[in-house]
């Protein structure tokens, strides 16, 4: 159970990232978070449970300095949702540095051969009493990792959750993106706290106790955890408008136009401003899609619209979502439609096929042109054009 939850989480996080990366880059810090959590129970199965002495070899420390990143991911990522934008500067480096330590602790065994960690692993195997003696670490003893890694997640975690909390204190509390979001991180960080705990309270107990004996205290919660863990990938599959984030235009939409739509009170609430700038990226959406018509074009969509108007991808579909009355989808159709009836009125039938007429209005293929018209017409196009006649 451990391996395949671990296994599907990460190549979740893999396709997420694929997939979300470059339209929305806090992406990019989940995928990290959720890698590095399903590594941990992953090399947790292969050390006391698996008898592969191969995949042991490949698992076990070589990964350690990256369980280091869990913490500064989870952070960033709390702080880039929302804040809706990511800001690098050269002091964040300092972030690296406990990872870069376990890197160098660690050396002994990355470097290795691979004879010698299938050694290694064999003898963990034999006995995992052997990890308390086997020496593969080279700064600080084996127990030391065990124990402050959880430490540094945990100020971390604390970090992220005292930011959430000030943060969501100021949000606009009329938007459903908000309450969405609200929600998603407290399930988030609520998992991840059980994470922090158990990997604390393995590390109190292995302290007092024999691997073995550990194992067994702590084996309930370690399925739990596991099960915990999965609700993360289903809840992003189940409300993929998590992506958005909490979509932030207060400073780029600051304008005049804005001060104009608001009192003088409202507009000094930054809260507001940022719904009357999202009314506002609205019509401007509306507008660029009604003078430019860029739904004739085969493949025009999201990406596309966002690089026309110079905005995040994940603004645009907040716009949609939230402040427009249908999808971008539906739009996108209705406008085709509308051209096409256009044409049809203006007697284009009579030199073009319909096969041309589809593709003129943007549609891929005449069945969906076809399927199209007859959803929102209600009629076929040869109906249409002997009613317009009549």
């Amino acid at each position: 159970m451990i391996v395949y939850t671990s296994v599907c989480i990460i190549v979740f996080a893999i396709i997420y990232f694929l997939f979300n990366g470059k339209a929305n880059k806090h992406a990019i810090l989940l995928s990290i978070y959720l890698i590095v959590i399903a590594l941990y129970p992953l090399t947790y199965y292969l050390t006391f449970f698996s008898k592969n002495d191969f995949f042991l070899a490949i698992f076990f420390n070589n990964f350690t300095p990256l369980y280091l990143l869990g913490g500064p991911s989870l952070y960033f990522y709390v702080k880039a949702t929302l804040e809706d934008k990511i800001e690098w500067k050269p002091i964040h480096l300092l972030h690296l540095i406990p990872g870069i330590i376990y890197a160098i602790n660690a050396g002994p065994y990355i470097f290795s051969s691979f004879e010698n960690k299938l050694q290694t692993a064999a003898l963990i195997h034999q006995n995992v009493e052997n990890l308390k003696t086997i020496r593969y670490n080279w700064l600080f003893p084996n127990i030391l990792t065990y124990v402050t890694r959880p430490i540094i997640t945990s100020a971390y975690l604390i970090a992220a959750i005292v930011l959430f909390y000030n943060k969501t204190r100021t949000s606009f509390k009329n938007s459903k993106q908000n309450y969405l979001i609200n929600r998603w991180l407290v399930i988030l960080l609520t998992i991840s706290v059980f994470f922090t705990a158990l990997f604390i309270l393995g590390a109190v107990v292995a302290r007092e106790n024999d691997i073995n004996v550990t194992l067994e205290k702590i084996k309930y919660a370690n399925a739990l955890a596991g099960g915990a863990f999965l609700i993360i990938p289903i809840t992003l599959l189940l409300f993929p408008r998590i992506l958005y984030g909490l979509p932030n235009r207060i400073e780029e939409e600051n304008n005049k136009e804005i001060t104009k739509d608001t009192s003088e009170k409202k507009s000094t609430d930054p809260s507001r401003r940022n719904h009357e700038a999202f009314k506002l990226l609205s019509k401007r959406v509306i507008e660029h899609i009604d003078e430019q018509k860029p739904y004739l074009q085969k493949n025009f969509n999201l990406t596309d619209l966002a690089a026309a108007l110079d905005v995040p991808q994940h603004h645009i579909s907040y716009c949609f979502n939230d402040y427009i009355d249908e999808s971008f989808t539906a739009l996108r159709a209705r406008k085709r439609i509308e051209y096409v009836k256009e044409l049809l009125l203006d007697g284009v039938s009579k030199n073009k096929s319909m096969d041309q007429i589809a593709e003129m209005a943007g549609f891929s293929s005449r069945s969906s042109f076809f399927s199209t018209f007859k959803e929102i017409t209600g009629m076929t196009p040869s109906e249409y054009i002997q009613r317009s006649k009549n």
